[in-house]
């Protein structure tokens, strides 16, 4: 059990090395569309952050497209876009200090940003800087997917056309881009989607039975669309009320049907612990095709190994 950790952990720390060096530098651009979700459109525009890091940055490596759809993901699942009281705004990405790795990965990929310790079991990832806000601003803005997230982020836009007018900085406003951006199979953003709130798990029972999932839950029904185009995108599934008031969950369930998202996750690996949890349920994803879980001492075994996904959920 102990190796199978460490096993898990090497593979998590080898991803974001492979992640972070594989990708490459390419831009995409896309044209100005209507808030409209009847038509898929999977296009990302980064010019305006591509010009606005440059000019910043001078020095530092361009993060690639394959890390900032990912990262754009993994915000909207985790992120939080603030306007304190006094009109200051910041942006925060708070995690578990366990998963302090992930919050270093991002300043170290982006350059900016600090990540500090919240209290003893939480950690974040921060900025209040000016021109590092006006940056991310210039990064999510049209770039968004989720609907409720737009919203938010579009008060923070907001915030931020006052905010720049005050102070000895004064920048200049920004312009509220509106896009309809479906998730797609072609880019990371639905990996960092899935690091924030996606959930892969399995149980075992005492007897043959067993349960298979994956799970992606989100809040409000403003977001319920999406959803429900993960059931296009692998070909299955359900979208269905959480036992949670205001919220709903997607669930692709049993062995033929999840192996619909492996190809998408072996091609866009999981930047956190969860790709610990991936790596272990495609193991006992084999071993239930193979029947395994029949025999008395190998079903012993795979119930650990259920645990462990879990664990690293």
């Amino acid at each position: 059990k102990h190796i199978l950790i460490n096993d898990l952990v090497l593979a998590i720390l080898f991803i974001i090395i492979v992640f972070n060096k594989s990708s490459t530098n390419v831009l995409t651009s896309s044209s100005k569309l209507e808030d409209d979700y009847s038509t898929p459109v999977n296009n990302f525009n980064f010019g305006s952050f591509a010009s606005k890091f440059v000019e910043l940055f001078p020095n530092v490596t361009l993060p690639s497209e394959r890390f900032l759809t990912w990262f754009i993901g993994f915000t909207e699942g985790e992120g939080s876009f603030i306007v304190n009281n006094r009109g200051d705004l910041c942006f925060v990405i708070t995690q578990s200090t366990i998963d302090i790795y992930i919050l270093e990965f991002i300043k170290e990929t982006l350059g900016f940003g600090k990540v500090i310790s919240q209290s003893k079991i939480t950690s974040r990832y921060v900025t209040q800087n000016k021109k590092e806000i006006e940056l991310l601003i210039h990064l999510f803005n049209g770039n968004l997917i989720l609907p409720r997230r737009k919203e938010q982020f579009e008060k923070f836009i907001q915030g931020f056309n006052i905010w720049v007018t005050k102070g000895r900085i004064l920048l200049n406003p920004v312009e509220i881009r509106h896009t309809s951006i479906l998730p797609s199979l072609n880019n990371s953003w639905l990996t960092g989607f899935t690091d924030g709130e996606g959930c892969f798990t399995c149980s075992i029972n005492k007897d043959k039975g067993f349960s298979f999932n994956f799970n992606i839950s989100q809040k409000w029904e403003k977001n319920i669309v999406i959803l429900e185009h993960l059931c296009v995108l692998f070909k299955g599934g359900i979208v269905s009320k959480h036992a949670i008031d205001n919220v709903n969950e997607y669930r692709l369930g049993g062995i033929y049907n999840c192996k619909n998202v492996f190809p998408y996750f072996d091609n866009y690996p999981l930047m956190t612990k969860k790709s610990a949890s991936y790596i272990a349920w495609k193991e006992i994803h084999l071993d239930l095709l193979n029947k395994h879980h029949l025999d008395p001492v190998k079903r012993v075994e795979i119930i650990e190994k259920s645990r462990l996904i879990n664990k690293f959920n």
